[in-house]
This record gives structure tokens, sequence and C-alpha cells, in this order.
């Protein structure tokens, strides 16, 4: 069983998710919270597997309580964030959230979420030890829609003017972040910054081609996509893939 807190200030919106969640056969809403300081009490008292946590709560966040778990526990629950507001999700994510859910939550999408949940904890044990952080997905605006893409999805990212774009095969999406956040938070064994405009997924690469003055283009699997790399980026491009 998946044992599950929901914490949200709105007593509709914890109905409604835990009339969801009860649905599920594996899945056992064994608490709710309306403020963080409550829900710090639970988590403190009862072991839970996942928290359905809101963000914009009265006096402390959602964020604020996730990060509070995540520094102070060896074994903190999954976080799934539940939010009206989608200009979260980098925070969200680089505390290490499972998932970025929008209210109002659609039961196709937290079937996306639930069945992720469940092969962490498949490929989880009790010698494991501490549950790994970090982000897993970027977050990516279409229209309205937030849609959430996993890292090793992710062809590369690009700004262009003063907005971000994530590029994941033919599919460009808005990214609300800068590049230097970005960099930032993203695993730098896979992600590289390239170039002042760019930061590609290294594992993406499928051709190194030497272009003009000590620089390069990255040809990119799939055969659609090139990245470039400044001159002063070269260097790392080359000790990383063997070249220097």
């Amino acid at each position: 069983m998946l044992r599950a807190l929901i914490v949200d200030d709105e007593p509709p919106a914890r109905a409604e998710l835990r009339y969801q969640l009860e649905r599920q056969a594996d899945v056992e809403v064994i608490g709710e919270a309306a403020t963080a300081r409550e829900a710090q009490a639970l988590i403190e008292a009862v072991e839970y597997d996942v928290l359905f946590l809101d963000i914009q709560m009265p006096a402390s966040s959602g964020l604020d309580l996730a990060r509070e778990i995540h520094q102070g526990s060896l074994r903190p629950p999954y976080v799934v964030f539940v939010t009206a507001h989608d200009t979260h999700a980098l925070g969200a994510f680089t505390l290490g959230a499972v998932d970025y859910l929008l209210k109002p939550v659609s039961g196709e999408r937290l079937a996306e979420t639930l069945k992720r949940l469940r092969h962490l904890r498949g490929a989880s044990s009790p010698e494991a030890g501490e549950r790994v952080g970090g982000v897993r997905f970027l977050t990516g605006m279409q229209g309205e829609s937030a849609i959430p893409v996993s890292l090793g999805d992710v062809d590369y990212l690009v700004a262009e003017g003063d907005q971000v774009f994530l590029v994941t095969g033919a599919r460009r999406l808005q990214v609300r972040s800068t590049l230097a956040d970005l960099q930032q938070a993203l695993p730098e064994e896979e992600f590289f910054r390239c170039h002042r405009g760019y930061i590609v997924n290294l594992g993406r690469v499928a051709e190194i081609v030497p272009f003009f003055n000590g620089t390069y283009t990255l040809r990119l699997k799939g055969g659609r996509e090139e990245v470039p790399v400044s001159r002063a980026n070269a260097r790392r491009l080359r000790e990383h893939f063997g070249l220097a």
C-alpha cells in the first residue's frame, strides 16, 4: 500500500483528491492537514510514503515544507505537488518532487503519477538508504497545459530573447525559468551549457562536428536538430567525450 498524506488548506480540494485516491486499491489516505505546521506534526508521528502537497497555503508554503522534509529526514516521503499555479514547477523539482499536478487534477494525470510512484516504490528496498533527490523532470508549458518531461527525453534548452524553450523531439515547450537557473538545477554530468543560449543533454548527442575557429556543432539523435558549441566551452566538451 502507498500510505498518503494530503496537505491543502482548502477542504473541497482535499475531499476531491481523497475521493480519487481511495478509488485505487493500493493507495490508503491515512492523514489530512490544512497547514504546513499540521503536516509537519503528522509526518513526525507517522511514516508516510507520499505527500500530496499544495504550494500556496497560509503562513508557510508547500515548498517550505518540502524543503524542511528534504533536509531533515534520512528517508523523506515522496512529494507530489498539487497546485492551481504553474509558476513554481522548477522549484518543486529541484526539491526532488516526483510530479507536479495542476488543479483540477484529471484521473488520467493522477494515474500517471501513481504509476511513477509504484515504480519508485518497487525499485527501493530497506537497504537502499536515502532516496535520491534532485531534478527528475522539467515542466514545459503548451498553452495553458503544464507538461512534465523526463530529463532523458529533453534534447536541449534554448534561450530566445527573454523566453526559454525546452525541445523534446518535435515539440518546443516554454519553460518559465532562466538558463542560469536551469544550469544550476540540472545534473552537470548530463546537461552541458555548451553556449550562452543553449544547454544540451549530452546523452542525446549523436555527432560532434568541428565548425569555425575552434567551435563545434552537435548533431542530435534523430537527425533533426543541431546545437552550437561556443569556443569558450569547446575544451570542456572535448574533455567530456575524451577528445582532449
